[in-house]
């Protein structure tokens, strides 16, 4: 189950707990900035910045030692460093776009926070002590973090000194964050946790590379273009979906194969996620702004959804078992099902509810994210109640 993984220096479950846990009061935090209709920048980066990564950042920092081979020295302090200054950041952020003019403490907030964890992770990143299509992916996904934070911080410069930017700038922004930076680490990672969770085949290297540079190369490509040519910006774009529609058929074709034909709701996020990624440059074509909306909230959220159901039951029971206890709930008992599949039903409607009326969307998704954290309290209370016991290896001499 666990081929290629290095699960001895896996860092401790509260770093990327505390991120999973950040995202997730950001998510309320967005539904309600939409429903009070305060301004669309700072709602819309309330679930991008907010939710989206500070969740991917989680994950990444528990992903790095799994299944990279490398490791942060200290993670939980690397964790608050970073965490405590990246929710001021976001906070000041949506406060400067609703009337207060926090423009500056959001900058170095920001600049702090995402220069710190990107640079150090990317360095990480680039001492992997093997080059693999998932870790290629991932040094990608953390550069093109990069470009986006090095742009957002740019136009927030702009603002502070009371200076326009050109509309350039912004879709330069938001080409690297959708397609390098949330896009390349869901591909990277996916390479590796759907044949370890659902005993897939993996995909055939030559093509996860293919994937993973393909992608990176249309980026690059929009990017030039979109510079020299804005009004390329709609062609350009449904170019760069491509690749991931490609990307999304083998992995619908892979997960149908896979060997333990067990039907369970994190399947079907992964499925919801692909099919999202198939429409993606038929809705790109048709209407890029509904594109968007449909590529975050259709395949990010999806792959975060399934993400986070399959990850924090497994962490709650590597950690425990790895402190010799083996007693503990299987993972799967970890979980409550039926309100996982209640959760997928809302997911559904929720997706069909973003092109109709978006507040009864912002109710289904708070609803959902509800549903979700008493679920997964579950685990997590089972991993605390664990770990306050002392450990049977403590008396085998």
């Amino acid at each position: 189950m666990f081929k290629g993984l290095s699960l001895d220096q896996a860092p401790p479950f509260e770093g990327p707990l505390a991120f999973f846990t950040v995202g997730v009061l950001f998510g309320f935090i967005a539904v309600v900035s939409l429903f009070f209709h305060t301004s669309p920048i700072a709602t819309l980066h309330l679930f991008t910045l907010g939710f989206f990564a500070s969740i991917m950042m989680g994950a990444l920092q528990q992903m790095l030692p799994v299944v990279v081979g490398v490791y942060f020295k200290k993670p939980l302090q690397f964790a608050l460093i970073t965490l405590l200054p990246f929710m001021m950041g976001v906070l000041f952020f949506s406060l400067s776009f609703n009337g207060y003019n926090l423009f500056l403490f959001a900058l170095v907030a920001l600049a702090f926070s995402l220069g710190l964890f990107s640079s150090t992770t990317l360095l990480k990143l680039l001492q992997s002590p093997r080059i693999t299509p998932t870790v290629r992916a991932m040094q990608l996904s953390l550069l093109s973090f990069i470009i986006v934070i090095v742009f957002g911080i740019t136009m927030l410069a702009k603002l502070t000194s009371n200076n326009g930017f050109d509309a350039v700038l912004p879709q330069i922004h938001a080409l690297f964050a959708l397609f390098g930076w949330i896009g390349l680490l869901i591909i990277g990672v996916s390479f590796q946790v759907i044949p370890m969770f659902y005993v897939t085949d993996e995909l055939n290297e030559k093509i996860r590379y293919f994937l993973v540079y393909a992608t990176a190369f249309l980026l690059l490509l929009t990017t030039i273009v979109v510079l020299f040519l804005p009004k390329l910006f709609i062609p350009m774009l449904f170019i760069t979906t491509l690749p991931y529609a490609f990307y999304a058929l083998l992995m619908i074709k892979n997960i149908k194969n896979r060997k333990r034909a067990i039907q369970e709701p994190s399947i079907a996020y992964w499925y919801i996620g692909f099919v999202s990624l198939l429409l993606l440059p038929l809705i790109t074509l048709f209407d890029s702004e509904k594109g968007v909306i449909f590529y975050l909230f259709g395949f990010a959220s999806s792959i975060i959804f399934a993400m986070l159901y399959k990850i924090i039951p497994f962490l709650s029971w590597f950690h425990i078992s790895s402190r010799g206890f083996f007693d503990m709930p299987t993972m799967k008992e970890m979980v409550d099902e039926r309100a996982a599949f209640v959760q997928l039903f809302l997911h559904i409607n929720f997706l069909l509810f973003l092109f109709i009326d978006l507040h009864g969307a912002a109710i289904l998704f708070a609803t959902q994210l509800l549903i979700m954290s008493f679920n997964l309290y579950k685990s997590i209370k089972i991993y605390f109640s664990y770990r306050s016991k002392p450990s049977p290896f403590a008396n085998v001499h």
